[in-house]
Parts: structure tokens; C-alpha cells; sequence
């Protein structure tokens, strides 16, 4: 009885929080365009503790502190959009549950409702026929049904059907080998038994509501190429990761990044503080920058001597060079750059897809910082 009255009260607060938005969040904030922060839960329980479990409460105030900083919830819909070229509104989250647990249903849903903010959930659907026989219990067919025709804003995808486990080896299911009578099944074996996995998530999803099933959840965030490939050719267009980077319209719709959200540990401030470190200038202004900044910030070094003698060290490689030169060389080999180095007020600058090229590596600029980090890209296996 106290715990329904504490939700009761819970979601009034809730909804007169959404009637009367704050101040901050009415005024325009505008710290990210172009790009969303695709953040990641899975279980949302009061009791239950692990590192992927947050209290209903948590789950809340996080919302809350997104909303009244600025950000805007879009749907999966409209993530899809962009990612294919359309706008997105400023501060965009894309809020996603993996593991489809019924936790998802009796504690998130009804907040997530109150404040009409869209989530997405990828589902095992393996689960579907029986939903309590599992560790943690798993959504049910009805309450898929009945949150998907109430909301326009709820999605289910899919989190495999049959693949959300191990091999005896250790090796997740969606890239390890079966054994086949005691040996490892056949490139064609494993082809199919991907691809009808695939085919069976989105077969039994399409039964419950009519919203297309093509966005994927790896397991345990482990997948490889070959793995992508036959998930793609299963039905799947778009599949999220769990590196944590902003998504932006350059990534591989395939290798979509994801920040965690859902630990203990994860203050509401904290996510906030988490997604500023990620954001990206999509088009920032810098058609060179100067190494001797540059190249600390990305953990390398950068010099000159006094006859222009310019010198780059990035793991364990050193390239040199000479301002007004467009040659750089390492160990013997010569690369041509497409703008000379130059030295501008005593200091020595290169051209941004110059630096790129050297060091074979995608660079981001975060604006909040001022500072530009390696991209970071998914490990495929």
C-alpha cells in the first residue's frame, strides 16, 4: 500500500512538473545542435541492486534535470530522420532500454508517460512466450501491446530473439560458433542461423504493432563485421553500440554510440556532465590548427626548432617536416600533405584533414572545452 501511494504521489509530482516547466528549460539553451545523445538504461527497480540497475527515483530526477536544462526527447522515428539528412531540435536525446525487462513497464513507462517522453526498448524476444520464467523478468506480449496503442512515443526493437547469452568458450552467441555434432557449424550455418534470428525478432515484434522493425541492440555490445552484415541482411538498418559518443549523421547507422545512464553512480548531473564531454562541433571553423595545442590535447607532442624544423609524435611514431613544406616523413616513408605546414605568430600550424591523415586517425572538437580528442570508433572483433 505504501509503495502505491508513494508512486501516486510520485507521478503528481511528475505531472505538475511537466504543466509548469521551469524557467531554464523555457529559455533557449542551445549547448549542441546536429547530433543526439543516444543515452542507455536497462533496469529500473527499488530494490534489485547491479551496475546496470537504477532506482525509479534516479530514473526520474534525471529526466527531470535533462528537461529543465534544455534538452529535447525525440522518438526513434526521429532519430531515423536524421540520421538520413533531416533536422533534429537542439540538445536532441534519444533515451533506449536494452533487455526488455517488465521493470521497463511497471516503473519506467509510467514516468516516461506522465512527461510524454519517448523511449525506446530492444526486446528479447525469445522471452515473449513466457516473460516470467526469466532471471528478471521480461515485458509480456499485452504490455507491449498496451504501451505501444496508448503512446505514440513508445518503440520496441530488437535485442536478438534467441542470441542474449554465451557459449561455453565465453563467446557471445551472435559471434561465437555453434557446435555442430561436435564441431564448429559452417560459414553457411552460421549465415543462417544469424539471419533467422534476426528474421525471428522482427517476425514476432511486426505481430504486436505496426511501426517497422529494423533497429538492432548487441548483445553485451559485441558484435563483428560478418556478424552486421547477416543482422543487415535479417532486416536491420539501424544497430546501437554501447561506446559511449554523440551520434552524429558521419557514423555508421550500423555502429550507432550510446551513453550509460543507467548505473547507481550516475547523479543527474553526471549525465549531464557526461554528454557535454561528448559533444562535437559538426561544423567547426578551424581549416588548420596549431600542433603545439593540438597535439598535447590528443596525448602526443608537438616542437620546432629554431630552423623551422617541425617535429609530430603520436603513439609511438615521429614525423618531421619543415614550415612551407607539404612533405612530412616517418621511418623512410614520405607523406604529401594538401596545405603546407606554416608558421603563423610563432606558431606552427597544419591543416586540419592534414593532421587527420598523418595520424590516421578521425578528430573531433568539442566547442564546451575548447579542446579536440580522438573520435572514438566501436571495436568490431
Amino acid at each position: 500500500m505504501i509503495k502505491i501511494i508513494w508512486k501516486a504521489v510520485l507521478l503528481c509530482i511528475i505531472g505538475v512538473g511537466v504543466l509548469v516547466p521551469t524557467l531554464s528549460a523555457a529559455k533557449t539553451n542551445v549547448m549542441y545542435k546536429d547530433q543526439v545523445a543516444v543515452i542507455m538504461y536497462h533496469h529500473i527497480d527499488d530494490y534489485a541492486q547491479s551496475s546496470g540497475t537504477i532506482t525509479t527515483k534516479l530514473f526520474n530526477d534525471q529526466l527531470v534535470y535533462l528537461r529543465n536544462k534544455g534538452y529535447q526527447f525525440i522518438t526513434l522515428n526521429q532519430f531515423k530522420e536524421f540520421m538520413a539528412g533531416s533536422s533534429v531540435p537542439h540538445n536532441a536525446v534519444l533515451v533506449t532500454f536494452d533487455d526488455g525487462y517488465e521493470s521497463f513497464y511497471i516503473n519506467a513507462y509510467p514516468i516516461l508517460k506522465a512527461m510524454r517522453i519517448p523511449a525506446v526498448n530492444f526486446v528479447i524476444t525469445g522471452d515473449l512466450e513466457n516473460p516470467l520464467a526469466s532471471y528478471i523478468p521480461s515485458l509480456s506480449k499485452d504490455e507491449i501491446v498496451e504501451m505501444t496503442n496508448d503512446t505514440n512515443f513508445i518503440d520496441t526493437q530488437c535485442h536478438t530473439n534467441a542470441f542474449h547469452n554465451k557459449f561455453p568458450d565465453g563467446s557471445a552467441m551472435l559471434v561465437g560458433r555453434m557446435l555442430v555434432n561436435g564441431s564448429p557449424e559452417t560459414p553457411d550455418q552460421y549465415k543462417q542461423r544469424v539471419v533467422k534470428d534476426t528474421q525471428a525478432c522482427v517476425s514476432k515484434l511486426s505481430e504486436l504493432y505496426d511501426e517497422p522493425i529494423d533497429s538492432y541492440a548487441y548483445p553485451y555490445g559485441i558484435y563483428d563485421k560478418t556478424a552486421l552484415t547477416y543482422i543487415m541482411q535479417g532486416g536491420m538498418k539501424y544497430a546501437f553500440t554501447i561506446l559511449p559518443e554523440m551520434a552524429t549523421r558521419r557514423l555508421d547507422p550500423m555502429q550507432i554510440p550510446r551513453i550509460n545512464a543507467g548505473n547507481s553512480a550516475i547523479t543527474p548531473e553526471g549525465l549531464h556532465n557526461s554528454i557535454m564531454r561528448r559533444v562535437v562541433a559538426t561544423d567547426h571553423p578551424y581549416q588548420e590548427v596549431e600542433l603545439g595545442v593540438v597535439m598535447p590535447q590528443l596525448g602526443g607532442k608537438a616542437s620546432m626548432d629554431k630552423e623551422g624544423n617541425i617535429s609530430i609524435q603520436y603513439q609511438n611514431k615521429v614525423w618531421t617536416g619543415k614550415a612551407n613544406s607539404q612533405k612530412l616523413v616517418s621511418a623512410g616513408n614520405t607523406l604529401t600533405l594538401i596545405k603546407p605546414l606554416t608558421i603563423k605568430n610563432n606558431k606552427f600550424m597544419i591543416g586540419f584533414d592534414d593532421l587527420q591523415n598523418t595520424l590516421g586517425v578521425p578528430l573531433v572538437y568539442n566547442p564546451n572545452v575548447q579542446s579536440f580528442s580522438v573520435q572514438q570508433t566501436p571495436v568490431v572483433k
